[in-house]
Order: structure tokens, then sequence, then C-alpha cells
């Protein structure tokens, strides 16, 4: 009797064990929803860390603050853009934001639960020095020179804006994790008890 009630102990404890491990290592991989609402929104937090250094540092220079945004702006209405008033801002700030957050929402699709932070930041840094690149390279000489006109007046605040936006985009884990966990803490744990077993 004794040797019984003992193997019952055991085997509670085993099963206790189980339940526990589980509970803690068992989560939920991250939905769909919290993948893109976490990528928009890291790609909005980029797009202001970007354009606002990018305004602050136009502003100080002596070129105007809205400079950064018409210059955007350029791509479609070219060099008048410049002398465009609202029109031009909030085209500027619409195709930023627009690319910003689709980057963003990629960025967050390829998030999963073993993706680092610090990994995140290496990527966001390696694909913001990137686009810094393309924009250098190609995009600026031949689609919007009126904008590379300006940039030439401020490279190094251009490349840093860059990083600031890859850093942007190098925290959607956080975003994703802060989102998902509402979700699990609102899923109910099942209590688990176990009943000796009667000889």
């Amino acid at each position: 009797m004794a040797v019984n009630l003992d193997a019952e102990a055991r085997l509670a404890g085993l099963i206790e064990a189980m339940a526990a491990n589980s509970d803690t290592q068992a989560l939920p991989s991250f939905s769909w929803g919290e993948k893109l609402a976490a990528g928009a929104l890291a790609g909005i937090l980029a797009a202001i860390l970007m354009t606002g250094s990018l305004m602050a540092y136009s502003e100080a220079i002596g070129a105007g603050v809205w400079m950064p945004l018409k210059t955007l702006a350029a791509l479609v209405y070219g060099v008048e853009a410049l002398l465009a008033g609202s029109l031009a801002i909030s085209t500027g700030a619409g195709i930023q934001l627009g690319f910003s957050i689709a980057l963003g929402i990629l960025f967050g699709l390829a998030v999963s639960r073993r993706t680092s932070v610090v990994l995140a930041l290496f990527a966001g840094l390696a694909i913001g020095i990137a686009i810094w690149a393309a924009m250098e390279l190609y995009v600026l000489p031949f689609w919007d020179p009126t904008m590379a006109a300006r940039i030439a007046l401020m490279p190094v605040a251009y490349f840093v804006a860059h990083v600031l936006f890859g850093i942007g985009l190098g925290i959607t884990p956080l975003l994703v994790r802060a989102l998902s966990r509402g979700r699990v803490g609102e899923t109910p744990r099942m209590e688990r008890s176990v009943k000796p077993l009667r000889s």
C-alpha cells in the first residue's frame, strides 16, 4: 500500500512538472494580425525618426523645415514642388509613410518568436543602409534630381536618417511581443489537478 502511494505521488509530481513546463514553453505563435499591426507601427516610427531628423537638420542649416518633404514630393511634381505649399508637403509625407509602412509590414511578417531584438536591429540597420545606397546611386540621380541636389547639402544627416530608419524597423519584435502579450494574457490557463488513484 505504501509503495502504491509513493508511486502515485511521484506520478503526480511528474505530471505537474510537465504541465508547468508546457505552460512556459508552448506559447502560441504570433498571429498574422499582430505581425501586420506591429510592422505598420514600426514603419510609422521609422518614418518619424527619419523624416523628423532630416526636418530638424534642414531647419538648423536654414533650408526650411519642410524642405525634405517637398523634395520627396518632387518625385511627383518635379522642381515645382519646392514652390508648392501644403499639397507638396502632404504628398511628400504620404510617400514617406506609405513606403515605410509597406516595408515595416514586410519586416513584421518575417518576425517569429525566435527572432531576437539584437538580430532584428542588425537587420533593420542593414536595410536602412541598403536603402540609403540605392537612393544615392539609382533613385535620386535618375528619378528625383531635385532631391539629389538638396541632399548634397546634408550627406551625413541623410545617412544618419537612414540609420535611424533601420533602428525603427529593428524594434518590430518588441512591438509584436507587446501586442501578443495581451492575447496570451487573455487566454484562460487550464487548471490541472491530479487525484490520487484509489486502490
